[in-house]
């Protein structure tokens, strides 16, 4: 193994020079580096400072601070969220906000591609199908075919051909009448009719009066189409309650610790997909313009139109019983 000479200063101020292993260096340059979670940790314990008191000035829960520390980044709400969480806690602490938002990057992307899994691609060698397989394929399709036809066929020949009327000699024959009298429809008696007052409606010849087309209602207009709008929240992946608006409006999703989700003037067609977290309120000043979707499953809109909504909860149960209640 080759060695390398490493030259330092002596306590008398000369050079000294001392000749090191090549192992000694490479234990050096495969210590792992610190986390943006370790120097958060270290720059709040040097500061004395505990997670409950930085959560309430901060408006982040303290899980959501003790995630960040410990690197648990699938604990978070989602990716935005979490680079939005460490940008405020470390220029809380005094360190490089920016710095830390880009090492915080790596360190996710670093993450997604360990677990990004291998692709197999089949060539299409393999996918091509035998030549006894392709010639038996084309004869099950004639045989398919040609039994369709078949069947089509032989119904409308059923269906088409009338039975002949009896010739008038083998009818004589027979002693069966030439022409056989029509079975003719009669009204029904007077008190047929008062026992039965709708038996006048199957009667022919019955005078029962008409509806007029024109006074049939109409029919019911179809609802209006929404256009293609903007989608809000695409990095909420696991959320389970989509708000589609109808009308110009206003929402506003805010959780328990104050922090806003959502606080925009949405569009006819936009939809937000909301985070699934517990504890999230939805305020908005027309609710019945909004639309609850729950697991891409339409429940109705969260209240009447024109009625302000404020601090309604966002828990999948309680938007079910409001959107039926």
């Amino acid at each position: 193994m080759a060695k390398v000479t490493r030259i330092t200063l002596d306590s008398s101020g000369g050079l000294e020079r001392r000749r090191l292993h090549l192992r000694e260096i490479s234990d050096d340059a495969d210590a792992p580096l610190e986390t943006v979670g370790q120097d958060l940790r270290k720059a709040r314990q040097r500061k004395g400072e505990d997670l409950a008191q930085i959560s309430r000035v901060l408006k982040i829960r303290k899980d959501h601070l003790d995630a960040l520390e410990e690197s648990n980044f699938d604990a978070l709400p989602g990716r935005a969220y979490t680079i939005g969480f460490v940008r405020s806690y470390a220029g809380y602490l005094g360190l490089d906000a920016g710095e830390c938002v880009e090492r915080l990057k790596a360190e996710i992307a670093g993450r997604s591609d360990a677990k990004e899994p291998a692709v197999q691609v089949s060539t299409p060698r393999d996918r091509k199908l035998p030549p006894g397989g392709i010639l038996f394929a084309v004869l099950l399709l004639i045989a398919v075919v040609y039994g369709a036809y078949y069947l089509f066929v032989a119904i409308d020949r059923m269906t088409a051909q009338p039975v002949p009327p009896v010739p008038p000699r083998l009818a004589a024959e027979a002693g069966l009448p030439a022409n056989p009298p029509q079975p003719a429809l009669t009204a029904p008696a007077p008190d047929a009719l008062a026992a039965n007052p709708g038996a006048a409606a199957f009667v022919p010849n019955a005078n029962v009066p008409a509806v007029p087309l024109s006074e049939a209602p109409p029919p019911a207009p179809a609802p209006p189409s929404l256009p293609e709008g903007r989608k809000f929240g695409l990095q909420n992946t696991n959320s389970r309650i989509t708000l589609v608006v109808h009308r110009p409006t206003r929402v506003v999703v805010q959780g328990s610790n104050g922090l806003f989700f959502m606080n925009r003037q949405l569009e006819p067609g936009d939809a937000y997909f909301v985070p699934n977290m517990v504890g999230l309120k939805l305020s908005t000043p027309d609710a019945g313009a909004v639309e609850a979707i729950l697991d891409g499953s339409p429940i109705g809109f969260i209240g009447k139109d024109g009625v302000m909504a404020e601090g309604l909860s966002l828990n999948p149960q309680d938007v079910v019983d409001r959107a039926q209640g």
